[in-house]
């Protein structure tokens, strides 16, 4: 076997039996080596690293100190002045405690190839200590020192504390570590999976609990099916699904609302499902007459030709507020302005871009908020603000640095929405008191 076909993999517990055997075989390192494909300096570096010691009991009377021979020393035990000790401290049973020069004797193998005394033949007889290599200890040592090496944070205690800087107030903000990874790549000296890891393992001055992705889904429950009015044939999902084969370029935004307390205030959401923009508006309640009367003001603001554009196709739901799709395909000029297609019931996956977007808006409000004091303003922050947060989706672009690319400027001036720099990104409660 060469040397090449074994270079960068780890020694197994099979080869750590063939050192062994070949160390008891008084072999040197160079034919171990050989016979496993490695190079003798691995062998040399694998016996020094997992050799263990196996120590000897000092016989008391017995005198193991390596300066024996050349020692002069006498009364080193104090005994009073005027008493004559007629012993010499190397032959007395005191000499290894009073002695500060005392070296046990050591077997000179300690430090000189092969280091152990596997295939020593005088082992019966020798009283010093002894290394041995065996393939179980050295392979057990060698699986703690892999463990060991991936725990804890390959980072300088500065570099933590740079990163945690850098991190902790964005994340206080609300933003995702999808979005500050995104914004901060070249900052960040860890890769994403990693920055969770720290986050997790408390490594930085926020946790967990700090953010809103960690919690679990609860399972969902399954419902019997639901009939569904005629009035809605032609306009279903699957009528939907046709048109995408059809056009599969054409572009569709999905629309919902969005509660605040039972009966007040809602907000109605438009989503550009290629890009993930989002549009709101703060309604006074969930009547279709409302709804309508949004989409008619969208169509005013824009104009017919520039509404038909951006929305050609509307996925919604089959809630109330969107029962009659001929109110809301009819332009305000006459002729038709959309195509208004419907989720099968209880398939709120079906327009999952929007529903995910909906999570954002309940970070600055969170469910059972009341929309009532809300304004339009208001309602228009917090847009701008989900709209600039990258997503990992978007290859961890912003869905407003995409709407840049593939919307007319002036278009989203007359929406509102504007760029806002991505440290200054909010999506928390305190965004409402700015």
């Amino acid at each position: 076997m060469s040397i090449s076909d074994n270079k960068g993999k780890h020694l197994t517990w099979d080869d750590r039996d063939e050192i062994r055997k070949g160390l008891k075989s008084g072999m040197p390192f160079c034919w171990i080596a050989e016979q496993l494909g490695r190079d003798s300096t691995t062998i040399s570096k694998e016996v020094q690293k997992h050799r263990y010691k196996k120590e000897i009991k000092r016989i008391s009377w017995v005198n193991d100190c390596s300066r024996q021979e050349a020692c002069r020393n006498r009364n080193l035990c104090g005994k009073p002045s005027g008493h004559k000790c007629s012993i010499a401290c190397k032959n007395c049973m005191s000499c290894r405690k009073h002695c500060p020069d005392y070296r046990p004797e050591s077997c000179p193998i300690e430090h000189k190839p092969p280091y152990v005394c596997n295939g020593c033949k005088k082992q019966a007889l020798c009283r010093l200590d002894k290394f041995y290599y065996g393939p179980d200890s050295a392979q057990g040592e060698y699986r703690r020192k892999l463990v060991e090496a991936r725990q804890g944070i390959n980072m300088t205690k500065d570099e933590l504390q740079a990163l945690d800087n850098l991190v902790t107030p964005l994340i206080r903000k609300g933003q995702p570590l999808s979005h500050i990874f995104s914004t901060h790549r070249d900052d960040i000296p860890v890769c994403q999976r990693t920055l969770y890891r720290y986050v997790e393992a408390r490594f930085l001055s926020v946790m967990n609990l700090d953010m809103r992705r960690t919690v679990r889904y609860k399972p969902r429950r399954k419902h019997p099916l639901l009939v569904v009015s005629k009035r809605k044939d032609g306009y279903r999902y699957t009528d939907f699904q046709k048109l995408i084969d059809s056009y599969p370029l054409i572009r569709v935004v999905e629309m919902d609302t969005v509660e605040g307390t039972k009966g007040g205030k809602l907000l109605l959401t438009l989503l550009f499902r290629k890009i993930n923009l989002m549009l709101a508006f703060l309604i006074p309640n969930k009547e279709m007459e409302t709804v309508i009367a949004v989409i008619d003001s969208l169509e005013k603001r824009l104009g017919s030709a520039v509404f038909q554009e951006l929305f050609p196709v509307l996925l919604t739901d089959n809630g109330c507020e969107f029962a009659d799709p001929a109110r809301f395909e009819a332009s305000i000029e006459g002729g038709q302005r959309t195509h208004i297609y419907y989720c099968d019931p209880r398939m709120s996956n079906q327009k999952g871009a929007l529903e995910k977007n909906h999570e954002y808006i309940r970070y600055v409000l969170p469910k059972g908020t009341s929309f009532d004091d809300l304004t339009g303003r208001a309602v228009q922050r917090i847009v701008n603000h989900i709209n600039n947060t990258a997503r990992p989706g978007l290859g961890s672009r912003t869905p407003m640095s995409l709407a840049l690319q593939v919307l007319d400027v002036k278009v989203l001036e007359s929406l509102g929405l504007i760029t806002i720099p991505a440290d200054e990104v909010c999506l928390t409660k305190a965004l409402l008191q700015q």
